[in-house]
């Protein structure tokens, strides 16, 4: 990139670039299996140290009234981010940059990342301030008049609402450079960034949890550990965003602020943009109205066991689908990527339903986990606590549409499809907020039949999402692409299967000690993924031998 300027698209350069005829040395050549195994063993540490991050949250803080508030104020900034920068930047990033690398032109590929974050920056820094400006009515709309902890939580929520209103920015700013390294096909600072903030955050739990007795109440609770809980929850997104600059400055990307993108780029980028944008606002809905439903039910602490169901639903769509998907995204810009998207294809169909069964599975374990830890569990959230299980199954179907998604939405916007997508994607998270809100709103529901309702929403939403992508992939790549898709992936169900059936006759086993239940889950998990691989290899030999080679295939492309 060699000069700011002006709104809108701008021509090239004055500097006459050097033009290559192939892809960017830049692009670190790798195989999609190579890509994605670092992506899910880093994420898988990742989310390890994240599922300890909420283990930390559930014993310091727990299902408590504190927790409940912390939980909603911070639902907000994130909502307000993965609106405006989330769906926008997520779905522009990767194509735009990475398109320009294969063709060999790095400056129109800086150019183009320095007008993603310079527009990143003047569009979320107004946001983050009208968070701050807002944050005593919003505060009141999500906490409801009968929020049950008292006239002092609408105070406390405005406090930390103010508080976490950086972190739009900085999520903005963490998801721009995310998508320019991945772009370049360099993973693993990317995908080591939450563990910092992972890191970051636990520190700042066990510390309130040291400092603040668990039945202290709101009341009880000194405000500064509450200033403690909010400034370090953002000091852990500033660990998530601020150190990527370093490896994007490693990797040969120069920076400069401008509103100018390279000639052509800023339409393509608006629709990109709308598509991303039109598919998160309708998840953020979704999860404003979570919020809202979870603080109606009766009791405290719905809300917060929501949270510990979403960190264990998305745990395997983390690990086995996403690292599959963020590896084959730049490789699907380029020409002649039908074998890359069929093969991954069948990776992340099988992925979903690993998933999915093991989350059955260790449904338990998860349950009796955050029981024996919570804080709130000997007092006020108990009853939320004891409907995880079941929450859980509920969830646990929708795993598949949504491991598809995470594929194919990226597949319809590298061809230009990505309204389509947008669309999709936005319809099924309408659904997954409908269903709750045409069961619930009628009643004030207990935390058990609002938790069974939301998963049960999410996994119509999702599944539905997953069969339009289908359908829309099918006409903008060609059926060819899903072409021996399903019956390898029935095979790998019959054997994950297997283990579900032997944990369910095992039902008896006692796993309330928390040392317990972790050993039993991580082995279930691990269980059900090698016995889904192992009947892929022997019941599928060829679908199982064109995914692996296919996806362990080196290069650029």
């Amino acid at each position: 990139m060699r000069s700011a300027g002006h709104l809108g698209e701008g021509g090239m350069s004055g500097d006459s670039p050097t033009v290559r005829t192939g892809p960017s040395p830049r692009l670190l050549a790798g195989s999609i299996a190579g890509a994605a195994g670092l992506i899910a063993v880093v994420t898988l540490v990742g989310r390890a140290v994240g599922l300890g991050r909420w283990l930390a949250f559930s014993n310091g803080v727990g299902a408590t009234c504190v927790g409940e508030i912390y939980a909603t104020a911070n639902q907000v900034p994130n909502a307000f981010y993965e609106i405006a920068a989330g769906g926008a930047l997520a779905a522009v990033v990767v194509p735009l940059v990475s398109g320009h690398l294969h063709r060999g032109r790095e400056d129109l590929a800086d150019r183009t990342a320095s007008a993603l974050l310079t527009w990143c920056l003047t569009v979320l820094l107004p946001l983050s301030i009208l968070v701050a400006v807002l944050a005593r009515p919003i505060a009141r709309l999500l906490l409801g008049p009968d929020e049950g902890c008292g006239t002092a939580a609408i105070d406390t929520a405005v406090t930390m609402l103010t508080v976490f209103a950086p972190q739009v920015v900085l999520y903005g700013i963490g998801i721009v450079l995310s998508g320019v390294l991945q772009a370049h096909q360099r993973f693993l600072a990317a995908a080591v960034a939450p563990l910092l903030s992972s890191l970051v955050v636990i520190g700042v739990y066990l510390a309130y949890g040291a400092w603040v007795a668990p039945d202290a109440g709101l009341a009880g609770a000194p405000r500064n550990a509450l200033l403690l809980l909010a400034w370090g929850t953002t000091a852990g997104v500033v660990a998530l965003s601020l150190p990527l600059l370093v490896p994007t400055w490693r990797a040969g990307v120069r920076l400069r602020p401008t509103w100018t993108f390279p000639a052509g780029t800023a339409r393509r980028a608006g629709t990109l943009a709308t598509a991303g944008i039109l598919a998160v606002a309708a998840q953020q809905a979704c999860v404003l109205v979570t919020v809202w439903l979870t603080n109606s039910a009766e009791g405290v602490g719905t809300l917060n066991v929501y949270t510990y169901a979403q960190t264990a639903y998305l745990l395997p769509y983390a690990v086995l689908a996403v690292p599959l998907a963020t590896a084959a995204f730049p490789r699907l810009t380029a020409e002649d990527a039908e074998p890359v998207l069929r093969r991954t294809l069948l990776a992340v169909v099988v992925a979903g339903v690993v998933g999915a069964v093991a989350l059955v599975a260790v449904r338990r374990e998860v349950g009796a986990l955050f029981v024996t830890i919570d804080a709130g569990s000997g007092g006020s959230g108990a009853t939320a606590l004891q409907a995880l299980p079941t929450a859980l199954a509920w969830y646990a179907p929708g795993l598949v549409g949504l491991a598809v998604a995470a594929l194919l939405s990226r597949a319809l916007y590298a061809r230009g499809a990505a309204l389509l997508a947008g669309g999709a994607v936005a319809l099924g998270w309408i659904v997954a907020a409908l269903v709750p809100v045409v069961h619930l709103t009628q009643t004030q529901a207990t935390p058990s039949q609002s938790l069974v309702t939301l998963g049960l929403g999410s996994s119509i939403g999702m599944s539905l999402t997953g069969i339009l992508l289908i359908v829309l992939v099918r006409r903008s790549w060609g059926s060819a692409v899903t072409h021996r898709i399903w019956a390898p992936a029935l095979v790998a169900l019959g054997g994950a299967l297997l283990v579900l059936l032997g944990r369910e006759l095992a039902a008896a086993v006692d796993v309330s000690h928390w040392a317990v239940a972790l050993v039993s889950g991580l082995v279930t998990g691990c269980a059900v993924l090698a016995t889904a691989l192992l009947a892929l290899r022997v019941g599928a030999p060829a679908a199982f031998g064109d995914m692996v080679g296919g996806i362990r295939r080196r290069g650029v492309r």
